[in-house]
């Protein structure tokens, strides 16, 4: 027995809403992998922007600035707020991240990361840093 054309446009019909469904759920993965892959990256270039100020010879000034690198192919802004804390000593580093972008305009902060720098932790001025074997060592 054959099938009668609205049985064959039902099943077209059916097809069709279920690929739909199928492609949806698929663009909606893939923007949220692109999203937390950008999320990632912004975590890392605040990190990485952190463990700077945090192991510098000289404690950070108080103050925010601002600022840009190349990370992962991308270029990245940073901000970062160095403020002091009740506690003598202690400044509080906050930083964000974000990804350029391309037309100048200004996203949200992807990430913000806070730490600390406390002058019991930093190393004594003129000593160096006990991991940076290669300026003491000879050749």
């Amino acid at each position: 027995m054959g099938f009668t054309l609205v049985e064959v446009l039902v099943a077209l019909v059916i097809v069709a809403l279920g690929s739909a469904a199928v492609l949806s759920a698929l663009t909606t993965g893939a923007d949220s992998t692109a999203r937390l892959r950008e999320r990632s990256f912004a975590e890392w270039v605040a990190s990485n922007r952190l463990v700077e100020a945090r192991t510098s010879r000289e404690a950070p000034k108080p103050g925010s600035r601002e600022g840009e690198v190349e990370f992962a192919g991308s270029m990245w802004q940073w901000r970062e707020d160095i403020g002091r804390t009740p506690i003598k000593g202690m400044l509080q580093i906050k930083v964000s991240a974000r990804p350029k972008a391309a037309d100048g305009a200004r996203e949200e902060w992807l990430v913000t990361l806070i730490g600390f720098h406390g002058a019991s932790v930093a190393s004594p001025p003129g000593a160096d840093a006990a991991w940076d074997i290669a300026r003491r060592s000879p050749p």
